[in-house]
Order: C-alpha cells, then structure tokens, then sequence
C-alpha cells in the first residue's frame, strides 16, 4: 500500500490543481480520445465517467483533479481520460454501457444514480473493473468480484463543520441545503445537526431539499429563504445547485454564512478574486475524492485494490475534513477552532459517535 498523505500534505500538493479546476470544464480530458493508441496496451486505461458535468468547484470537479493526480504521478502506468454525461437522466444508461464497450481496463463512477448502471456493466464486462464511488456497494445483492466500492465518512466531517456553524450562529438556526433526500445526503445532515447540537444543544437545524444537482438559480432561490427564515448559516451540499448559495450570502449582507462542500470552495473564491464570496464561506466539508483516486491507483499497481469490498475514507484516512480559512479564522475564535480540532482527534479515537443515516 502507499505511503498516505496527511490531509495538510496533500492540499499543499494538490491544492492549485484543485483551485484551477472548472475554468475549462467542457470536454475535459486528461489522456487520449479513446482506450487505445499510441500509448499502446502496457498501459491501464482509466475512464472517470461523471453523471452531470465538471464546473461544480466540489464532488465532480474533486474526482476531475484526482484523475489529473493519476496522470502526474502514474503517466507511465495509465492512460487517463474524463467523460462528462451531462445531467440528462435519459441518457446515462445507454452513454455508460456505450463507454463501457470502448474496452477500458478501469471505469470510475459513482453516486446513488448510478448503482444500477454499475451493476450492468459490471456483468455484462467481467473484465473491466470498476471503481464505485460515493454510495454503499451492497456486494451481498451485487456480489461482482471486478468491482471496488469507495464510500465517504461525510458524516464524520459534517459533524465538524456543524460544530463551526453552531460557533458562528447569532440566531441560533442553522440550515442544511441537499439535492435530493438520499443515503448519501441524510449522512451529511445528520452529522451536521449532531456536531451542532454539541455545541448549542438547542440550536435550531434545519433541512432543505432543493430536487436539483444542476441549477445554481434554484439553489439562490432556496438559500435566501432560509436566511430570511433567520438561518444564518447554510451548508450547501447540491453541487453545481448549491453555488447559488454563494450569491444569496452575499446578497443578504454581513452575518450570513454558507459552508462549502467536498472542496475548499472559500480557497476556490479567493484564488478567483472573488473577496466577497470568499468572506461569507464560514469553511468547507471537504471529501478528498481526488485523494481517493490517486491511492486507489497506487494499490491498483500494486496488486493490492481489494475488489468485491466496500471501503470507507473517514477522518482516519483523510478522507474528509475540515477547511481552515481566513474567514474561518475571522469568524471563530483559536478556541473554538482547536475545539474542533480536538473533536476530530476524539472521532478518530472513538470516543465520539458520530451517528450516521447508512
């Protein structure tokens, strides 16, 4: 196995990649137009299938840098490339198996939309492996030995960040703002308004659910509602959706707060020049997917992946976490963040439970 990063090593490795991401969003690809070529079959050929499209400055963008990681680290081992299927539900089926016949060595892929294609392809191509990402593989239904299943701890981290609202909170309400109410999204909730509660035991949380992944105008919509509500800070977990978000903050003045998530979006903003979007991001909840990625590339050469098993990146592994920015520092206090620090440390150790919705 690889040496693991820490989280701290890791951003400072990757972090501008990460920052440059969604600027050219479209078509992005990081090896050749297709499986094979010149680059000939002693290399593994990895295909990251996204079921939506790069630009989210999060989760998508997030597995787009892990496959740029590949690349830089492993060019000589793998061929690399990215396919967008953009939000068209209708077309993810047939777009994925037609990917699949390509003859790829490896497909990414991921989320609760995306299980059942998965499974197709898993055993219509018993020679392709499949890295399935961000929901739980039930290998007792779906007992496919080509397939490795990757989940995330965002439990564990949204309790952190729940803990740095319920710091920062005047009003004592505080929202949640998902996609669609699923496994994965409930985990983030329930690990928000837990670490929440450890601070403010009667702090107000709420849950909103926007129905979209894509459509940053309705996250705008949704946000502002909950600050007019007197939710005076939001974690937005929809994606490309939740960007919206951003622009109520800003709009809604001084005081109102959005945390990011799977990335460090205030990082993001502020590389971007956008100040005022960067100072209303209290932190992020990040889901180092790309981190993910890149050891999974490293155990695939070793011969040590261990397919038809479900593994999960929690606080342990890095795999999610806690952004310290400047406006994180602005906000709360040295205290209260080494507070949160020490609660992360007690998660690792067990002595906090964090509970989940899996």
């Amino acid at each position: 196995m690889q040496e693991k990063m820490s989280r701290r090593q890791f951003l400072a490795a990757s972090g501008a990649g990460f920052l440059g991401l969604g600027l050219s969003a479209c078509g992005a690809q990081t090896g050749a137009e297709k499986p094979a070529g010149a680059d000939g079959d002693s290399k593994k050929r990895i295909v990251y299938v996204i079921n939506g499209t790069l630009g989210d400055k999060s989760f998508f963008d997030s597995g787009d840098n892990g496959m740029k990681l590949i690349s830089d680290k492993y060019g000589d081992k793998f061929v690399t490339d990215v396919r967008e299927m953009t939000y068209d539900t209708s077309v993810w089926e047939s777009t994925a198996l037609d990917i699949a016949s390509e003859g790829w060595d490896i497909m990414i892929m991921g989320t609760f939309d995306m299980v059942d294609y998965a499974d197709k392809i898993a055993t219509q191509y018993p020679d392709t492996k499949i890295w399935f990402f961000d929901e739980a593989w039930d290998f007792s239904a779906k007992p496919h030995d080509n397939v490795y299943g990757m989940l995330y701890a965002q439990n564990e981290g949204s309790y952190l960040v729940g803990m740095a609202a319920a710091y920062a909170s005047k009003t004592g309400k505080v929202a949640f703002m998902g996609g669609m109410e699923n496994k994965v999204l409930q985990d983030f909730f329930v690990g928000y308004k837990q670490g929440a509660m450890a601070v403010n035991p009667s702090i107000e949380v709420v849950a909103d659910w926007t129905q979209s992944f894509s459509d940053s105008t309705v996250g705008h919509d949704h946000a502002k509602a909950l600050y007019q509500q007197g939710n005076d800070v939001i974690f937005s977990c929809c994606s490309s959706c939740g960007l919206g978000a951003f622009d109520a903050a800003v709009e809604m003045g001084e005081g109102h707060y959005v945390i990011g998530v799977d990335g460090n979006q205030g990082e993001y903003w502020s590389s971007q020049g956008q100040a005022d979007k960067a100072a209303c991001t209290l932190t992020s909840m990040l889901k180092n997917v790309d981190a993910s990625f890149l050891e999974a590339a490293g155990q695939e050469l070793e011969g040590k992946l261990p397919y038809g098993k479900l593994e999960t990146y929690g606080l342990d592994k890095d795999g999610v976490g806690f952004a310290v920015t400047d406006t994180t520092k602005k906000v709360l206090s040295e205290e209260q963040i080494a507070g949160i620090d020490k609660a992360r440390e007690e998660i690792i150790a067990g002595t906090i439970k964090v509970d989940t919705a899996f």
